[in-house]
């Protein structure tokens, strides 16, 4: 027996505008695989447009990370069509694609956008460990006259966003066809969990201690709560790219066309302050924990094992709104470690808080926020999440 596992998969971001146009454009992106089948699939990405898109061309080829050695790309078809042609809001899974895949292979994908496309809706990658994506000037059909176009030249709406990070348009997902005994793990949450500085060395770990027999997929956005929708904030596009609440969204963005095993959900930290931030009344601790509540039975209604964590430090204790802030975070942590309907739960607050000042991250473990884990504070949180499940 077969089905098909997601090598690679990201939540589209709705920017609710256009934050750059691709015009003569290759994108190139190289994704770290674990999985072992002879034939592919993608999904196309034009979610949140009004627009149609227009990619002249698609390919797939493996890189052999032990040789170093490039597969001859293949054609990835839609609807017996070369030229692919994305109605408004769609995302529709490609034809199947005959392309050998092991685990020792990395997948690389290109898209050339020969006509003018605004990109409204991209996959974003922070830590770049699991996947990087690339883009040049010129065509796919002349390799040899390609310039590196920058991220900032590429997409300039994305500078907004004081983290670096790297953008694909026009795909997120890449599965293959697997034996079905091959497990699907899946993360979810807020900014902590899509900038991938603990999600990209878990991965890693996992494929190194089960090659060939998983695959992780991270289905972050950031800036998310998981209790309420996004509020309307004075930023380009109006916050939209925060997305829908949680608890809500986890059935889009885990289950439609894909089941995961296995789910960790790290999310309310963007609950506890968010609103404070913005001027407005925030939920109580209570009405965070039922959403992550609500989120749980979701992934358990569709058989997933659930984990979850509780939510680690956030911000400078000389913002205004930390000290009330934290206290909502403690409750809602309490009540995690009180219990509910998930199989396990970590407490990531615990490993991740100074001893000596609870309220505060460690120094050195975040990117100089006091909220989002670095790659150190990324990696211990792994290392955590790996010794007490998969070890």
């Amino acid at each position: 027996m077969t089905k098909w596992i997601p090598s690679w998969h990201s939540v589209p971001i709705n920017f609710h505008q256009g934050i750059g146009t691709l015009h003569n454009t290759v994108q190139r992106s190289t994704h770290v695989n674990n999985l072992n089948g002879s034939k592919i699939r993608l999904r196309f990405n034009n979610r949140y447009s009004t627009d149609e898109m227009h990619i002249e061309h698609v390919s797939a080829a493996t890189r052999n990370r032990i040789t170093g050695k490039l597969s001859a790309p293949v054609d990835v078809l839609l609807n017996g069509n070369r030229k692919i042609v994305l109605a408004p809001d769609a995302d529709p899974y490609s034809d199947e694609t005959a392309l050998a895949v092991t685990a020792d292979d990395d997948i690389v994908v290109t898209l050339y956008f020969s006509e003018e496309t605004v990109i409204r809706s991209v996959c974003l990658t922070y830590a770049k460990e699991t996947w990087q994506p690339f883009h040049y000037t010129g065509s796919d059909d002349d390799p040899d006259n390609l310039v590196l176009i920058s991220e900032a030249k590429a997409a300039p709406g994305l500078g907004s966003d004081q983290n670096p990070n790297a953008f694909a348009a026009g795909i997120s997902e890449i599965a293959v066809l697997c034996e079905d005994d091959t497990k699907l793990i899946a993360v979810f949450g807020d900014s902590i969990t899509h900038m991938s500085y603990y999600a990209d060395p878990l991965t890693l770990a996992l494929y190194k201690r089960f090659p060939g027999k998983c695959a992780v997929i991270n289905g972050g956005i950031s800036g998310n709560q998981i209790s309420r929708d996004h509020m309307n904030v004075p930023i380009p596009g109006g916050g939209a790219r925060f997305g829908s609440a949680g608890r809500d969204r986890i059935e889009k963005d885990l289950y439609d066309g894909l089941c995961p095993d296995i789910v960790f959900i790290l999310e309310g930290a963007n609950d506890t302050s968010a609103s404070m931030i913005a001027g407005e009344p925030s939920p109580t601790a209570a009405e965070i924990y039922e959403a992550l509540c609500s989120a749980v039975s979701t992934a358990k209604k569709h058989g997933s094992t659930v984990y979850v964590s509780t939510v680690t430090p956030t911000g400078y204790f000389n913002m205004p709104w930390k000290a009330p802030s934290e206290e909502i975070r403690t409750e809602y942590n309490r009540l995690i470690r009180e219990g509910g309907s998930w199989d396990d739960m970590i407490d990531l607050d615990m490993i991740m808080r100074d001893p000596d000042d609870p309220g505060r991250i460690q120094e050195g473990m975040h990117l100089g926020d006091y909220l989002h884990p670095g790659p150190l504070g990324g990696k211990k949180m792994a290392e955590a999440i790996f010794n007490k499940w998969f070890k």
